[in-house]
């Protein structure tokens, strides 16, 4: 063979490995690969910044809300001392002034001097004074304590002897203690949030139990039995034969009698 085609042959067989022996160098090893890992591992992701316009007012902005919230934080608290301290105050106003149950005006509605009675009513035409005879009476039953109970919806002449001892044409509730006349719902609220309405009430008779009067579900009051609440009694005369209705004399005008059990 021509000296040429050999010179050639061994020329493209050089330029041959010479490329492969390139490719092979670019062919990622193992060590690479941990190196490269090793590199990774130690290169610690960098924070992000989200660079935005104005970021100088929107700092300072979040730097007066922080601070705006701090300030609330302390004037609540400011505020809550000055609660505290004021409601102290108020107990010690209130100990110099309602020192003890003789510094209320004596009133004293009939058998009254050595119990409670609390003039309350049932109707329920007037809403908030049907509230505040139940905030009164509940007031009562949570101290388990014996008390009369005097409806002047029932009765005519418990309205007539509230009126006459108080001098007026006065709503209920009213309260009276011991012969001391106590007042309405909000006094006798304003009592119990300061802690004087359970120490005018001790020594006072507690209730045994819990359950309902038998003979009138502790209202006070029952049907008359003789003329079943109608107020009206049928009478005869002998000698004219002649026959009537009369009033009953035994119940009141609400044909109601006080219960003989409780009463």
């Amino acid at each position: 063979m021509p000296s040429n085609f050999l010179e050639l042959q061994d020329t493209t067989g050089i330029m041959v490995r010479g490329r492969f022996v390139t490719k092979l160098k670019l062919v990622p090893t193992i060590t690479n690969f941990k190196k490269q890992d090793l590199v990774l591992q130690k290169r610690f992701p960098t924070p992000y910044h989200d660079y935005k316009e104005n970021n100088l007012s929107e700092l300072v902005l979040e730097f007066e809300e922080e601070e705006a919230t701090v300030g609330s934080k302390e004037i609540t608290q400011l505020s809550e001392q000055k609660l505290s301290v004021a409601a102290t105050n108020n107990m010690a106003s209130c100990n110099n002034q309602y020192p003890s149950l003789r510094d209320f005006k004596e009133l004293c509605p009939p058998g009254g001097n050595h119990s409670i009675i609390l003039y309350t009513t049932s109707l329920r035409g007037i809403r908030k004074t049907f509230h505040d005879c139940n905030t009164i009476r509940f007031l009562l039953r949570s101290f388990r304590i014996m008390y009369h109970e005097r409806d002047v919806s029932l009765h005519l002449e418990f309205r007539e002897e509230l009126w006459k001892i108080l001098g007026g044409k006065v709503i209920p509730p009213k309260l009276f203690i011991r012969g001391r006349y106590i007042g309405g719902a909000d006094e006798v609220v304003g009592l119990h949030e300061t802690g004087w309405l359970g120490k005018f009430l001790e020594g006072a008779p507690t209730h045994c139990s819990n359950a309902p009067c038998t003979g009138c579900a502790n209202m006070g009051f029952a049907i008359c039995s003789n003329c079943c609440g109608s107020c009206k009694v049928f009478t005869g005369n002998r000698d004219s034969n002649d026959e009537c209705f009369v009033r009953c004399p035994d119940c009141n005008e609400n044909g109601l009698v006080k219960c003989l059990v409780c009463c």
